[in-house]
């Protein structure tokens, strides 16, 4: 990727928190990027829901984004909801630019790996100003292609030992299982796959993990890695597993490196993954160089 130097900013999903955002914009300025905020950013910010206008509002900011000059990557204001509903718009859009986010973003990371563009698992505008100096600094230094020591995950534990390189994908569990079954889903044969989420339920990320083992065969893997399961629950009557248990099992049948509980995610601990880039996961040591 050329040197990126000016930063479009929209709202693919639900509406800015605006002082977040407005901590997060701010961050991106004293770093020395110049930042083109798209209006779009900024609908519905004074609602009671989390809309940040149409569908077709946003594709208007995507279009605008990609058409300008002078910038060199996009990234979504926040995640939230409702990204999916451009994915057929988006797709026929020619000279698309590399965007980067998580959480609902992922389904745009989903069509752009499918379309072989790079773009990157990584925070949002709104998840810069929560962020620790660590991880900021990692972020930066990834995106302006500065050399970055081997990601030691320590608090992570190891399920299968070993080591590989391959490609990578990083998604977030529910926003990858929602493509299942359309046009949209990626190839993701001998990756790489790092998943997260955040609230979700014990028995619904059972039932996500198996879907997506037969979405894509998790034999066909290279490597998992689990982050973080943020706020995960287990309300009502007790489901009976964990997740640490849950992935135990998916991980009986699977031979390829595997590592749980790393500290990546909802909870801040977040940085660029550039998607299909070649990385080596060290399971064994629980590092991942990028």
């Amino acid at each position: 990727m050329t040197q990126i130097k000016t930063i479009g900013i929209l709202s693919p999903s639900s509406s800015i928190i605006r002082p977040a955002f407005e901590a997060g914009v701010k961050i991106l300025q004293d770093r020395g990027y110049h930042v083109v905020i798209h209006p779009q950013t900024y609908s519905g910010t004074n609602s009671d829901n989390q809309m940040a206008g149409t569908p077709q509002d946003k594709l208007a900011a995507y279009r605008d984004l990609i058409n300008h000059p002078d910038v060199d990557i996009i990234m979504a204001a926040a995640g939230g909801n409702r990204s999916c509903f451009i994915l057929s718009d988006l797709e026929q859009l020619t000279n698309r630019k590399p965007i980067m986010g998580f959480s609902d973003t992922t389904a745009i990371l989903c069509l752009d790996k499918k379309q072989g563009l790079g773009s990157y698992f990584g925070p949002t505008v709104q998840t810069l100003g929560r962020m620790d100096s660590r991880h900021l600094n990692l972020t930066f230094s990834i995106l302006e292609n500065k050399p970055v020591e081997p990601i030691q995950w320590n608090t992570a534990q190891t399920i299968h030992s070993g080591t590989v390189t391959a490609p990578v994908f990083a998604a977030t569990l529910s926003v990858l299982c929602a493509l299942a079954g359309t046009k949209f889903f990626p190839d993701l044969n001998s990756h790489i796959l790092l998943l997260e989420d955040i609230g979700e339920e014990f028995s619904h990320l059972d039932r996500m993990l198996w879907q997506l083992s037969q979405v894509i065969n998790f034999t066909n893997l290279s490597g998992l890695i689990f982050g973080q399961f943020t706020d995960s629950k287990d309300t009502g009557r007790p489901y009976g597993e964990n997740l640490d248990q849950m992935i135990k099992n998916y991980a009986k049948t699977l031979i390829c490196p595997i590592l749980t509980n790393a500290p990546f995610g909802h909870d801040n601990q977040i940085f660029p993954i550039l998607s299909g880039k070649t990385v080596t996961l060290n399971a064994t040591n629980r590092t991942l160089i990028l």
